[in-house]
């Protein structure tokens, strides 16, 4: 999906090569931790030398991944915004908006077992 979405982003993201660069290796990183990372590093959680190691890498990799967003939202997300009259406000409110009803639908209360018809 990722790589889909990525494809899909070319157009709007070709003219910054920072911005490609740093999604080619996120989505590289990504697709190592999904489908490999457990697999060739799971005997590192033995000793605590070993996991403070990987959370060092892991750490690196919220970096790589915020630094994506980062410039994918100031260089291209943001101006595209702007230009379909789109305003951080309103990102903010459909954030908040959609934050409240996913509260909502999750609340604790939903998951309680005190109905003896289930």
């Amino acid at each position: 999906m990722m790589g889909k979405l990525i494809r899909r982003a070319e157009p709007h993201v070709s003219a910054y090569p920072e911005v490609v660069d740093d999604l080619t290796s996120s989505l590289k990183r990504r697709n190592f931790l999904v489908h490999h990372f457990w697999r060739e590093r799971i005997q590192e959680v033995i000793t605590e030398s070993s996991r403070a190691k990987m959370c060092v890498d892991l750490k690196a990799d919220c970096r790589l991944f915020t630094q994506t967003d980062e410039r994918l939202t100031e260089r291209v997300f943001d101006p595209l915004a702007r230009k379909r009259g789109i305003t951080p406000e309103m990102i903010q409110a459909q954030y908040a908006k959609e934050r409240r009803e996913a509260l909502k639908r999750y609340e604790p209360e939903s998951f309680t077992y005190e109905d003896d018809s289930i």
